[in-house]
């Protein structure tokens, strides 16, 4: 029934999400120019990450996978993962980014991916939380389980624009909560999110992890240029 599918793709065809051209059979939501082009984030960058959450809470490791940059046309990725019901663009992310670091032992001695939680407000309102996505690729490649049971967002923070650091981590100071403390104690957890801004959401989740016993390593998908912690 080959001649059905080349019909469909005649009649509409696919086009890569973020420059709009028309998508070749083997090409999957991005073409091959725009997929070679990714603002990949460099192991430097990663390093200066870890050094800044260190700073302010103990990780094991830090790292995002691509730039985020105001104007830039990779911003639709996100957008469409968290605004446009494409919770399919966090898992393939994912997926590419977890093949990376899989290949530089980023998931050794993690056991339990926990995706960052929405508030139940902004999660009936989104239909789906985009960072359960995320964690689902990652699994996917590294085979790690994920837990979206033990951890609770009790509230929606304000947005952290035009606050003062201090004002920044009051906003965030005791929105999440665990459920089940026994589950973290002593295991090393990969917390992941989406966009990394000011860093003070989920410096704030880490935190109550490593009061609970556990270890914690961070992800992001993507980390924003114009972070200022």
């Amino acid at each position: 029934m080959k001649w059905i599918s080349d019909l469909i793709e005649l009649i509409f065809p696919r086009h890569c999400i973020v420059c709009g051209e028309v998508l070749s059979k083997n090409e999957e939501d991005l073409c091959l120019n725009c997929l070679i082009a990714l603002p990949l984030i460099e192991k430097e960058q990663n390093e200066e990450l870890e050094k800044t959450f260190r700073g302010i809470i103990q990780v094991e490791k830090a790292a995002s996978y691509l730039h985020y940059h105001k104007g830039s046309p990779y911003n639709r990725l996100l957008h469409l993962l968290k605004y446009k019901n494409r919770p399919d663009v966090g898992v393939r992310l994912a997926i590419m980014a977890g093949n990376e670091l899989k290949e530089k032992d980023f998931f050794k001695d993690v056991d339990l991916i926990i995706p960052l939680p929405l508030s139940k407000k902004k999660q009936r309102m989104r239909g789906y939380n985009q960072c359960d996505y995320i964690a689902q690729g990652l699994s996917q490649v590294s085979g790690i389980p994920v837990d979206t049971s033990c951890i609770t967002r009790t509230r929606a923070n304000e947005t952290q624009t035009h606050k003062t650091r201090e004002e920044r981590w009051k906003n965030v100071e005791g929105i999440f909560t665990v459920d089940n403390p026994q589950k973290l104690a002593g295991k090393h957890i990969l917390l992941v999110d989406d966009v990394l801004t000011t860093g003070a959401t989920i410096a704030s989740c880490a935190s109550a992890i490593i009061k609970c016993g556990g270890k914690v390593s961070i992800f992001t998908i993507a980390h924003s240029d114009n972070t200022h912690r």
